[in-house]
């Protein structure tokens, strides 16, 4: 607002008030005027003329009818006013390579979403659900119903017992790259350390679906003005994995900026390492994989930066011809450290980007989402140096810094696929320990992180890793990702959360409904919302296809 002002050729002094009309009208309130409009001299109430019901104070001579519903100055920021207009449409699933008989071992919530028959019209049903709820929370957010300004634990908690969020970064408009999405202010991620008269703000939210341990931080694609706070985030917020899901350009759109070329960022330095190209074809992968537990041996035990081994693309092969078609993510490798703390070690960060998504649309086949995730997850195991691929997360892991280019579309998708695979992991577990006479406990996988006493340390208090005390990076969010986790009537039963052991709970519909609760537009079209189902039909016939060859299972 102030650039326009200054564009025209004001040259006076512009200040923003804090908090807004509404906190300048509680602090000062003798200082707002109120009902001058109706008492216009010429109306016809000031004439003495009667306005019957329904009227609304007089412009320009004529009275105007009255509305409860006002024109929204909003209403074209909130993008369901436009894309409900018809309808999300219908989208049939496509089912993966998988027997009659993997399709019918699908968890039965599954099964019905993706029945021939219904030709995706369940699915398209509850995305419309989706979409329409996250309209209305948008429309009392930017009608007033919800308020804006300083947040307070009370305002917070008020918008939450409502079912409503309160917006922020509204008026952040050089550090944001759309003018449409605003990270929710019960889940921001704010800049720490800043001076009392500066901003915090940093458009991003920390995201988690409360039945998985997975930990995100979604986040638009930094633009130049914020690429120093997004180093700074991913720093102190210990982030040591970012997923990039986006081209740099689509057409002659910029979609992301370059923001790891650089070798200082502030007060914190990035050194590059390496570049190198991984496959997302499956089979590559599982090779991959089978050879990973020997890698993983031959790596010292007390390496700060312990080798990954991908299903690595060859450079010869890269330049091949047949390289065109086949998918792959450039994985790059990087050192941060930061000149405030010397006596801090370095860390390695990984970039996984992936650029053959376009926005609001799908990749080629969800082979290649699900290779992405499965490449992401043999990372993230690596700097956690914790559990196999075939484990779920244990709690208390390092959030992933995600981002496409407004960071809710495809990420959103990206982090659901992830989660609910994690969760079905757990399903997967809690069965096992079944067969075996195993009675399970909440949460089972993370015995030891959930018996530790705060403050005690855990694989990640190393002192070469540099990752600092587990405790302190919990408080660094804000308690967030703790307060999704829901302690709640099913786990009163001392067993273990009823869903593990249900599977007629729409898990995708569940993780879409909490990401959408944390940023906006989490999986923001329908084709995305498809590509979730598609993606866990995927893994689960690979994992059954897997499980059929394994020597184990062999008779």
């Amino acid at each position: 607002t102030i650039k326009k002002f200054q564009s025209e050729g004001y040259d006076g002094s512009c200040l923003i008030i804090q908090g807004g009309f509404l906190e300048f009208n509680k602090n000062f309130s003798r200082y707002v005027e109120a009902g001058v409009d109706s008492q216009t001299s010429g109306s016809p109430q000031a004439e003495g003329g009667s306005e019957g019901p329904g009227v609304a104070p007089v412009i320009g001579g004529c009275p105007m009818p009255s509305s409860d519903k006002p024109a929204n100055p909003f209403f074209g920021n909130i993008r369901q006013n436009m894309d409900l207009i018809g309808g999300v449409g219908q989208i049939p699933l496509m089912h993966p390579n998988a027997s009659k008989q993997q399709e019918e071992e699908f968890p039965s919530w599954l099964r019905r979403a993706a029945e021939d028959r219904d030709q995706g019209k369940k699915v398209s049903t509850k995305f419309e659900a989706i979409e329409r709820r996250e309209k209305s929370r948008m429309e009392d957010a930017l009608s007033g119903k919800v308020s804006y300004g300083v947040s307070t634990p009370q305002s917070q908690q008020s918008n939450q017992n409502k079912g409503g969020v309160q917006i922020a970064g509204i008026e952040k408009g050089t550090k944001n790259r759309y003018n449409n999405i605003w990270p929710f202010e019960h889940s921001r991620v704010k800049l720490q350390g800043v001076r009392k008269d500066g901003c915090d703000y940093f458009n991003a939210n920390f995201v988690k679906a409360s039945w998985s341990n997975k930990r995100y931080i979604s986040t638009q694609a930094p633009i130049p003005a914020t690429f120093n706070d997004f180093w700074n985030v991913v720093w102190q917020q210990d982030v040591r994995v970012i997923v990039m899901l986006t081209a740099e350009k689509e057409g002659a759109q910029v979609k992301a900026h370059n923001y790891w070329g650089e070798k200082r960022y502030g007060p914190l330095h990035l050194d590059f390492l390496s570049e190198k190209r991984a496959s997302l074809e499956p089979a590559r992968i599982h090779r991959s994989q089978q050879r990973r537990p020997q890698a993983m041996k031959r790596t010292s035990t007390n390496s700060v930066h312990p080798q990954v081994p991908l299903a690595t693309i060859d450079p010869k092969e890269a330049s091949a011809a047949s390289a065109a078609d086949q998918p792959y993510v450039i994985v790059r490798k990087f050192l941060l450290r930061d000149e405030r703390s010397p006596f801090e070690p370095m860390r390695e960060i990984t970039q996984l980007q992936y650029s053959s998504w376009p926005d609001f649309g799908a990749p080629a086949h969800p082979a290649h989402l699900l290779g992405l995730v499965e490449q992401t997850d043999a990372v993230v195991r690596a700097t956690e140096k914790s559990h196999t691929s075939q484990e779920p997360a244990a709690e208390g892991e390092r959030p992933i810094v995600v981002h496409c280019s407004a960071g809710c579309g495809r990420t959103g998708t990206f982090c659901t696929v992830d989660s609910v695979i994690d969760m079905l992991k757990r399903q997967r577990l809690s069965k096992q320990q079944s067969a075996q006479g195993r009675q399970p406990t909440p949460m089972d996988v993370d015995e030891k992180s959930s018996s530790r006493s705060p403050g005690q340390h855990t694989k990640h208090d190393s002192k070469n890793d540099g990752s600092g005390d587990p405790l302190a990076r919990h408080q660094s969010d804000g308690g967030f990702f703790a307060s999704q986790y829901q302690h709640d009537v099913y786990e009163n039963q001392g067993v273990e959360d009823a869903w593990v052991k249900s599977d007629d709970i729409d898990l995708v519909e569940k993780t879409v409904e909490d990401f959408r609760h944390q940023r906006l537009s989490m999986v923001q079209s329908l084709r995305q919302y498809v590509l979730c189902y598609e993606s866990v039909m995927e893994w689960l016939t690979e994992q059954g296809s897997v499980e059929e060859h394994s020597p184990k299972t062999r008779t």
